[in-house]
């Protein structure tokens, strides 16, 4: 079915105000937002949202996403110029150009496809039609203590020659030592030592039945990588690691915020004896901050993190305030303010917008954010 082109279908303005501890800096920081909605004509097809994008890629110049949809497999190519469905592209589930089923997909730089599972990592051509295969040994990895493993969370880097991914106790109840960079090319690891993964471990939520572990919750660390900086961070934390990937150096930027907590809270209680017990711990601890990941604007030169707070509850029912705060490309906190828009899903910054991934019934759209500082 093809959908009529929708340019605008809702547009917010918002007036700046002062929130931040910083004087001399907020009284120079005038800001304000504007959202205008925009759909993409699917043609005479649908577009894949079932993993809301979570498989898709940004092409380096920024003029196309490739959304991979793994049932079929294909990618769908959106055209962000003109903001239909350019084309599709035929792949393969096996077999020697087999994409076997990733968890996220990644364009470098020179336009290289990286395709990331829990068990390896794929490298297709520019072209597509050429694969090679990166697979990971979890244990016994050169440079690793004979106690420790990689975890299966891997992250690529940019230009797609390093591999980010923690490492720690084999043991999968206990927190990771930090993380490694590891190349590609030759498997040379480096290693990072963070505490931010011990620190996370708190917040761990158990199922126990019995003496037996029914099932835990997971927590994982953010990794976002702009120019040749690498920032690590907690969705727990008001806080991030800033690691220069050119000279290795690695700063602690530790953040407060007079709008939302600068950390959950520990809970009292994390380990549930039942089914029932175990959701209502997962109830409680979603009234909790939680910390987005960061976004570079390379036409500002600013970063942006979106956070949410619980508000206050009405009846039984949380109300929750969203939070936008902004930083100069050293991650010094310039300014935070109340929004009225949520956290953005699949999110990324083109001319100066931020564009974020929205459903319009079962139709791709993207929200553009324009922001005046």
């Amino acid at each position: 079915m093809r959908i009529t082109f929708l340019l605008i279908l809702l547009s917010i303005f918002c007036l700046s105000c002062s929130n931040q501890s910083d004087e001399s800096t907020e009284s120079e920081f005038d800001f304000s937002y504007s959202i205008d909605t925009v759909m993409v004509d699917p043609g005479d097809g649908i577009i894949y949202l079932k993993r809301w994008l979570n498989t898709a890629a940004l092409s380096p110049d920024k003029k196309m996403v490739f959304n991979f949809n793994p049932d079929i497999p294909e990618f769908e190519v959106i055209d962000l110029e003109n903001l239909n469905l350019d084309r599709r592209i035929k792949m393969e589930k096996e077999g020697p150009q087999g994409t076997g089923d990733p968890s996220s997909v990644l364009i470098s730089a020179d336009g290289k496809f990286f395709f990331t599972s829990f068990v390896d990592v794929r490298e297709f051509n520019a072209q597509l039609d050429s694969m090679k295969t990166y697979t990971i040994p979890k244990e016994k990895f050169e440079g690793l203590d004979a106690d420790e493993s990689l975890d299966a969370d891997f992250h690529i880097s940019t230009d797609g020659k390093y591999l980010f991914v923690p490492y720690g106790p084999q043991d999968f109840q206990k927190a990771k030592n930090g993380l490694a960079i590891v190349e590609l090319s030759t498997s040379k690891l480096k290693k990072m030592p963070l505490d931010l993964f011990e620190r996370s471990n708190q917040y761990v939520r158990t199922w126990m039945e019995n003496g037996n572990l029914q099932s835990q919750t997971r927590e994982t660390l953010s990794y976002y990588q702009f120019k040749d900086k690498l920032i690590i961070s907690s969705h727990n934390f008001n806080e991030a690691f800033l690691n220069d990937l050119t000279t290795d150096s690695l700063s602690h930027k530790v953040f407060n915020s007079e709008l939302t907590a600068n950390a959950k809270k520990v809970s009292e209680r994390n380990t549930g004896n039942t089914f029932e017990e175990m959701m209502e711990i997962g109830e409680e601890a979603q009234k909790q901050v939680e910390f987005g990941t960061f976004l570079y604007d390379d036409k500002s030169d600013k970063v942006f993190r979106f956070t949410t707070d619980l508000d206050r509850m009405i009846g039984d029912s949380a109300a929750f305030k969203n939070v936008i705060t902004i930083f100069d490309s050293d991650l010094n906190q310039l300014h935070e303010e109340v929004v009225d828009f949520k956290r953005p899903n699949f999110s990324f910054f083109k001319d100066g917008k931020l564009y974020s991934y929205v459903n319009v019934e079962d139709e791709l759209g993207f929200a553009v954010f324009t922001f005046d500082f």
